[in-house]
């Protein structure tokens, strides 16, 4: 089980998939810009690694709340 409770600033793609109760292969479509309608989520990478700040998920989930789109 991935602990997303714990407050730590960066996530991987599966502990931001656990905090946004999404699959990690949604999360992978959403962040390439596959999902219509919905806009791409902020991440870099470190190699292999999907890394995304919690504050960037954060900022990304009120702008799709508020209907503002990056």
């Amino acid at each position: 089980m991935i602990d997303t409770k714990e407050s730590t600033p960066v996530m991987t793609l599966t502990q931001a998939a656990a905090y946004l109760r999404v699959s990690k292969a949604h999360l992978s479509n959403v962040i390439n810009g596959k999902v219509p309608g919905v806009p791409p989520v902020r991440s870099f990478r470190m190699g292999r690694r999907i890394l995304i700040k919690r504050e960037w998920v954060d900022e990304w989930m009120e702008a799709a709340h508020l209907g503002v789109v990056r």
